[in-house]
Order: structure tokens, then C-alpha cells, then sequence
């Protein structure tokens, strides 16, 4: 029983199922689409192996998916850039160890599921800024775009009552009155596509800030996440992209960066990535190489 910390396994046959209990994380389609996502993406390996990652990771500079390989010898699965693979003059050697993948995503999940947990208000505007910067403060440069646009289609439009009361009393010609309305319809056809291409994007902006509530709520519940699966990758991660590796004084170093359901891309992460030395190899030269799993 819970209350004594002891747990007694009961027959299938016994158990009863209540469904919708509970108010869900995700909508059933989000959850349905992450399950067919996963048995779409799945690639078994000659050693039967099945990356939890198949279908999320990508190039950071092509944006081509990156391929499950073997490095030589010690069979450590690596991450190969596919256009790379299949034409080193078409993009650079981006590259990852799978077992640095791993402890570099479950790390970002780890932490950003902390904050959301901790402060819920932190985690949202966080994603709110990161959004913004991404998308290069379109909140605020719209607004400002907006109202001009709707204070010049009202200018215009007492322009036009004026016109007509020009028109009526004599003041204008017939042919100028032809002429300025014209001109002032064209003028506002313009101003109402631009009111409601600035009013869309608005609500982009609006969107994304319930997307950032949403996204919050969703980390939060895996604060203290311990293990990676495919299941709860595919439910928080719409991709991940691998960016080169770079030599530092203390290493190398490479940085990978998380595209999150409903999140977006929340920030970078840079960590110290391994390297192997290929035991054949003299010094010096080039000490990796990656054979293809399938």
C-alpha cells in the first residue's frame, strides 16, 4: 500500500481503467501526432539499437537531418551531418557523440523543467523574450505600425466627408473631386491591407505569449526528470540542431540548440564534447572517423 511505502502488483485481469480522469498535459492530437511521430522515425540498427532521437536532430547549417553512425573500432554511435556525408563540399563536418547529445538535452530539459516549476512567471517570460528576440521584436515594432496605420485611415477618411462637402457646396471642381476620391480610396485599400497584415501579426504575438504559458505548464511537469524517451522527446522537442564543433584552449567545445513544443527556440547550449582517438591513426592527424549504422 502507498501509505507504508509498500506496492503489490495486481492482475491485469483485476485492474480497472477509468479514462479522462485527469485534465491532460497536451491536447490528444499533440499526443496522438508525438506517437506517430515516433513509429514514423523509428530506425532500427544492425545491433538492434533505437535512438530516442531519430527524426529530431538537425544540421545547424543546413538544416539537413543528421545521420546515426558508428565511430570505428570502439562502436561509439555518433551523429553525422547527411549532406556532409554525402558530399563533404556541400557542408561541414557537423558532428555529434550521441552519448554528449544525450546528457546535453537531458541537461537543458532538466533545467528549464526546474524554472518552469520554481517560477512559473520566470520560465514564461523567458520564452516570451526569447521568442521576441528570435522573431526581431516584431510585438513592438507592429504596435507602433499599427496605430500610425489606423490614425492615417482616419485622416483619410474625414478627408473624404470634407470632399464631399466641398463638392456639394461648389468649392471644388467635378474633375478634382474625381481626381482626390481616387486617390483617397486607393490610399485606403492600402491602409485596410496594412491594418490587417500589422492586426495579424498581433496576434502571432499573441499567440506566442499563450504558447509560452502553455510550454511552462508542460515543463513543469517534468522537473526532475531523470531519464530521456523517446515518448516524453517527442512531446517536449520539435527539433534539435548541431552545430560545429569548436577547438578551445580547454577542448572542444560544441553548442546545440533546442527548438521546444510550443517553447520555441529558448536559448543555446554549449558543452565540452568528447574526442576519440583512433588507435591506427598517427598524431596529428585526423582521429575520428564515423562508419553508417544503416
Amino acid at each position: 500500500m502507498f501509505k507504508v511505502g509498500k506496492y503489490k502488483k495486481v492482475p491485469e485481469a483485476e485492474r480497472i481503467r477509468v479514462d479522462n480522469t485527469h485534465e491532460p498535459l497536451v491536447s490528444q492530437e499533440v499526443f496522438d501526432g508525438a506517437n506517430a511521430k515516433i513509429l514514423s522515425r523509428r530506425r532500427d540498427t544492425t545491433d538492434n539499437f533505437v535512438s530516442i532521437f531519430s527524426g529530431l536532430v538537425k544540421c545547424g547549417t543546413c538544416g539537413k537531418a543528421l545521420g546515426l553512425r558508428y565511430w570505428t573500432g570502439k562502436r561509439h554511435r555518433v551523429y553525422v551531418c547527411t549532406t556532409y556525408a554525402h558530399n563533404t563540399k556541400a557542408c561541414t563536418d557537423h558532428r555529434i557523440f550521441y552519448d554528449d547529445l544525450y546528457d546535453a538535452v537531458l541537461a537543458d530539459i532538466q533545467y528549464h523543467a526546474q524554472l518552469a516549476f520554481e517560477d512559473r512567471d520566470k520560465a514564461v517570460a523567458l520564452a516570451v523574450r526569447m521568442n521576441d528576440k528570435a522573431e526581431g521584436s516584431k510585438a513592438k515594432s507592429s504596435e507602433g505600425k499599427l496605430k500610425q496605420a489606423r490614425k492615417r485611415y482616419d485622416e483619410v477618411t474625414r478627408m473624404f466627408d470634407r470632399l464631399y462637402e466641398d463638392s456639394l457646396s461648389g468649392r471644388i471642381s467635378n474633375d478634382n473631386f474625381t481626381r482626390l476620391v481616387d486617390k483617397y480610396q486607393a490610399e485606403q485599400a492600402q491602409l485596410l491591407e496594412q491594418i490587417d497584415a500589422l492586426e495579424r501579426a498581433m496576434q502571432e504575438v499573441r499567440d506566442t505569449r499563450q504558447n509560452a504559458v502553455q510550454w511552462a505548464d508542460l515543463m513543469a511537469e517534468y522537473a526532475g526528470i531523470q531519464e530521456l524517451t523517446a515518448e516524453n522527446l517527442n512531446l517536449l522537442v520539435e527539433r534539435i540542431e548541431v552545430f560545429d564543433r569548436a577547438a578551445t584552449d580547454d577542448g572542444v567545445e560544441q553548442t546545440i540548440r533546442i527548438c521546444y513544443r510550443f517553447g520555441g527556440y529558448i536559448g543555446e547550449r554549449c558543452f565540452r564534447a568528447r574526442v576519440l582517438k583512433h588507435p591506427s591513426r598517427k598524431k596529428g592527424a585526423d582521429n575520428e572517423k564515423a562508419l553508417l549504422v544503416s
